[in-house]
């Protein structure tokens, strides 16, 4: 599974938006998409870069009847279509996008893209191989343990009460993640909920009352 959805925290948007860069965002069109439309797959003939804009795109693979998730792209996150994932709206998506040749040309006077783009593609790259020894080795429990330790320590906020994870997933979207159905997410969120360990506070937040306790069960391969 993903060691983490975000693949870097470096806001191209932000790049882009400095006055010495006004030449190189004019070469960008901009792209939007219906929630749940293909935003780009692997049998598409165009080679893009694309830069996400506003709302969320899903990096992930299909294979046969399964979906495995890569990474969550949110605003100012970069991504390469050369790759043989797939990319999907999560919600109304706008993004700006440049094929790739003129691109890897621009990046030779910005190194901050190029760069990005190969921790980017390394990540995916890395991200694959821990769905792959995720899938075989480890059982769904395991999976979401493991998951959420990541999530708390990425993006997760400390109150006087545990770590606030604002994950903005369904149980439906985490089993994606972990390669799980949606009712076995519910099972598991259920337990956890039982043991104390964690709340959920709606349907997209949750609580994490007792990270060490969770770092124990995701450790235990």
């Amino acid at each position: 599974m993903p060691t983490k959805m975000k693949l870097t925290k470096h806001n191209l948007l932000e790049t882009l938006a400095a006055p010495e860069h006004d030449e190189f965002l004019k070469e960008f069109k901009e792209r939007c998409y219906a929630r749940k439309s293909i935003v780009s797959s692997p049998v598409d003939e165009e080679d893009l870069v694309f830069i996400v804009k506003s709302g969320r795109v899903r990096v992930y693979l299909a294979y046969e009847d399964k979906e495995f998730t890569l990474s969550i792209l949110g605003p100012g996150d970069i991504y390469s279509t050369h790759t043989r994932a797939l990319t999907q709206a999560m919600d109304e998506v706008t993004i700006l996008v440049m094929d790739a040749a003129s691109f890897r040309k621009k990046t030779t006077e910005i190194p901050a893209f190029s760069l990005t783009m190969v921790k980017v593609l390394g990540d995916l790259l890395k991200n694959s191989f821990n769905i792959i020894n995720g899938l075989v080795f480890k059982d769904a429990q395991l999976r979401l343990a493991e998951f959420l330790v990541n999530a708390a320590e990425d993006t997760g906020v400390a109150t006087p009460h545990g770590i606030e994870l604002q994950l903005g997933l369904t149980t439906e979207d985490i089993g994606l993640v972990i390669g799980s159905s949606r009712q076995t997410i519910s099972l598991l969120v259920n337990d956890l909920r039982k043991s104390g360990i964690l709340e959920k506070l709606n349907r997209r937040t949750l609580l994490i009352k007792d990270l060490e306790r969770l770092k124990e069960m995701a450790a235990d391969t």
